[in-house]
C-alpha cells in the first residue's frame, strides 16, 4: 500500500488510521468539554479554574479542597448531597465552585450550571413583564441541572420578592432530588435564619455539606 509516496504494509496503515481516529476523537471530546464548560455561566475569569491550580496555603484550604471533591464525586455517583460554602470575601469559594463543575463535566453526563442569586431572581422577575415564559418554566429550567451553583446568596437579593424567588428555586430542586451549591459571605447562623426552618430542614435531608472558608482574603494577600 502507498500513501502520499511512501509503501506501507497494510498492518502500519491500520495502525496509523487507528492513532489518527484516537487523536480526533481526543481532540473532539477536548472541544466538546471546553465548550460546556463555557455554557456553564461561569465568567471567563474561572473558565479555566480547577483542583489543581487552587493555591493551598493552610490546611483549612486542604481539607475543604477535599470536601469539594467528595462532593463532586458524589454527584457523579449519582447521589444528590447539597452543600453550603461559606466565608469571607477573596477565599477562593468561586474558583472552588468552578472546580466542582469543571469535575462534574470532565467525569461524567451530568449537568451543572452556574449562576449568582441575583441572576436568578431576576430572570424570574422577568416573567412578570414578558409573556413568552411563564415563572413555572424558568423555574424548572433552573430545577434541570443536576447541580446548580447559587452564588453571591445574600448580596443582591435582599429584597422580600427576590429571595422569595430564589427560595421558590430551592424548593423545586429539593423536590426533584437535585443538588445546590449554596455560596455566601453569610455566616451558617445567619443561612439558617435566612432561609427559615423548612428550607434549611429540606436541604439536610440529603446530607449538607457545610464548608467554612475563613482565610486570608488572597486577592489583596498575593
Amino acid at each position: 500500500m502507498e500513501i502520499a509516496g511512501h509503501r506501507l504494509c497494510k498492518l502500519c496503515a491500520k495502525e496509523t488510521v487507528h492513532h489518527s481516529n484516537a487523536a480526533y476523537e481526543d481532540e473532539l471530546q477536548q472541544r466538546l468539554l471546553q465548550q460546556k464548560i463555557k455554557n456553564s455561566g461561569l465568567n471567563k475569569r474561572y473558565l479555566d479554574r480547577g483542583f489543581k491550580n487552587y493555591v493551598v496555603a493552610c490546611p483549612a484550604q486542604e481539607n475543604t479542597i477535599k470536601l469539594c471533591q467528595a462532593f463532586a464525586q458524589q454527584i457523579i455517583s449519582n447521589h444528590n448531597p447539597n452543600m453550603l460554602m461559606i466565608g469571607t470575601p477573596g477565599t477562593g469559594k468561586t474558583h472552588l465552585s468552578a472546580s466542582i463543575i469543571r469535575n462534574i463535566l470532565h467525569n461524567s453526563t451530568k449537568s451543572a450550571r452556574y449562576y449568582t442569586s441575583a441572576e436568578i431572581a431576576q430572570k424570574m422577575m422577568d416573567t412578570w413583564s414578558d409573556t413568552s415564559r411563564s415563572e413555572k418554566e424558568v423555574i424548572d429550567h433552573f430545577s434541570s441541572f443536576d447541580l446548580l451553583v447559587i452564588d453571591e446568596y445574600g448580596l443582591h437579593d435582599r429584597h422580600e420578592k427576590r429571595l422569595e424567588m430564589v427560595h421558590k428555586v430551592l424548593y423545586s430542586r429539593y423536590d426533584n432530588m437535585k443538588s445546590t451549591l449554596l455560596i455566601s459571605n453569610f455566616t451558617v447562623q445567619n443561612m439558617q435564619r435566612d432561609l427559615g426552618v423548612r428550607l434549611w430542614s429540606r436541604l439536610h435531608e440529603n446530607n449538607l455539606i457545610v464548608v467554612p472558608c475563613y482565610w486570608d482574603d488572597r486577592r489583596i494577600t498575593k
